[in-house]
Formats: C-alpha cells, sequence, structure tokens
C-alpha cells in the first residue's frame, strides 16, 4: 500500500500526540510520528532529549577517556612526560568536544540533512521545517545508542581500555568489531555503523518515503549516504 505524500497527508483525526508522546511514537509507531511530524513540525522535545542523552554519555565516557589519554602520553614515543593534571585537562577538553559534537553538532547535521532531504524530495522550502523536525526525531534512537554505549563503557574499569580502538570496540554493536588491525581511523569509521545508526538511518529512509513520496529505493539511498558521510566527518573529528 503506498503511503502519502508531504501535501497528501491529511490532519490527524485526534490532536497531535506531541511532546513525550512523539518521542513515543518515534519509537513505537513511527508511520503515526511521522503523520505528526507532517502536521506540526515539532523537533524540540527531541532535541532535548538528545541533548539530556548526549552530554550525560559525554560526562559517563570521562573516567576511560582520562585513562586512555593518560596511556597514550605514557606511550609516546618521543618521551614526553605529560602530568596528571594535563591529563585530566586533555580528557576534560575531549569531554567538552564530544558534548559540542552531540548537540550543537546534531543540530547542523539536521539541518543539512533537511537541505539535502528537502532537495530530494523537490517540495520546495516550504518543507525544510518538515524534514529538519524529521532528522531530529529520528535521531533519537542513535542518541540512545550513544548513550547505552557510554553507560556500558562506564560500568567497566577504566583500566581496561589502553586506546581509543579499545572505546570503540568495547559494545559489540558495531562493525568496528571486525577490524582487528591497530589501525584507529578504520575502527572509529566501522565504529560509527551501528545497530542504533542503523535503526535512526531507516527511520529517516521511511520517513522520507511517507512524507515526501520519493521512491523507497532513493529514500534508503539518501538516508544511507547521509550516514556515510557522518561516519567520515566523525572519523576525522568534525
Amino acid at each position: 500500500m503506498s503511503l502519502p505524500a508531504f501535501d497528501d497527508i491529511p490532519e490527524p483525526q485526534a490532536a497531535p500526540r506531541r511532546g513525550l508522546l512523539l518521542l513515543l511514537d518515534v519509537i513505537a509507531a513511527p508511520r503515526r510520528a511521522f503523520v505528526t511530524i507532517a502536521a506540526t513540525r515539532e523537533w524540540l522535545p527531541a532535541f532535548l532529549l538528545v541533548t539530556v542523552l548526549g552530554v550525560a554519555g559525554s560526562l559517563l565516557l570521562a573516567p576511560a577517556l582520562e585513562h586512555v589519554i593518560g596511556h597514550e602520553t605514557l606511550s609516546d614515543p618521543s618521551g614526553t612526560r605529560t602530568s596528571a593534571a594535563d591529563v585530566a585537562r586533555l580528557a576534560g577538553s575531549e569531554v567538552a568536544n564530544e558534548i559540542l559534537l552531540q548537540t550543537i553538532g546534531a543540530l547542523m547535521f539536521w539541518v543539512w540533512t533537511a537541505v539535502i532531504l528537502t532537495a530530494v524530495s523537490g517540495k520546495g522550502p516550504k518543507s525544510f521545517l518538515v524534514y529538519f523536525s524529521l532528522a531530529a526525531n529520528t535521531a533519537i534512537p542513535a542518541a540512545i545508542g550513544f548513550f547505552v554505549f557510554s553507560a556500558f563503557i562506564a560500568a567497566h574499569n577504566p583500566a581496561g581500555y589502553s586506546s581509543f580502538s579499545d572505546l570503540n570496540r568495547a559494545l559489540p554493536d558495531s562493525l568496528a568489531i571486525f577490524e582487528t588491525q591497530p589501525n584507529e581511523g578504520a575502527v572509529a569509521f566501522l565504529a560509527s555503523f551501528d545497530v542504533f545508526q542503523l535503526w535512526s538511518s531507516l527511520l529517516l529512509a521511511f520517513g522520507l518515503y511517507a512524507i515526501g513520496k520519493v521512491e523507497l529505493f532513493w529514500a534508503l539511498v539518501t538516508s544511507f549516504a547521509l550516514w556515510l558521510v557522518f561516519a567520515l566527518l566523525q572519523t576525522v573529528g568534525l
């Protein structure tokens, strides 16, 4: 059965399920969530949830990050010694960068995603806010995944991690587990391809299909292309 296009989606018969109800629908009833997103363009609750999960997850990573940075400075072939205070400062900067990535970085990526989806759907500027809302709401599974990853790291002894590759391979939910060589760039890239990101990418594709009446094949291609770009940006630290 074909799904309605953006212009054809009717107003919900009942009041739109906004706020927390919309967030729950994204997880449990995405088709209903797509109808609400097209009708309300609501994105702020999703941003708040992604922010809370991102900040909490980043803080949970702090002890492991400090240990990894300290271990890498001790292993520095140049022999440069770094004080404990400097290691703590570097770890704090790493946590701050992660918080920025999970919040401001997410907003910027949603803007870019909305621009791409608007162009692909051919609906014109009037649909930008709809696709921005779609990008924000479909990012919820990925944000949950980051928090689960961080909680898993925090639940184990930080001394068990000696490199960023160890961190990225800690939770066996991504392609990083298949990279056994000490190649941190490759591990970081593959770590972006996990089951939670897959969930978000599929939601984005089906949202584009439902709201924009884009053929499912091209909706999937668009979503996975955006995922690939996101993985590359994560790898180079942008």
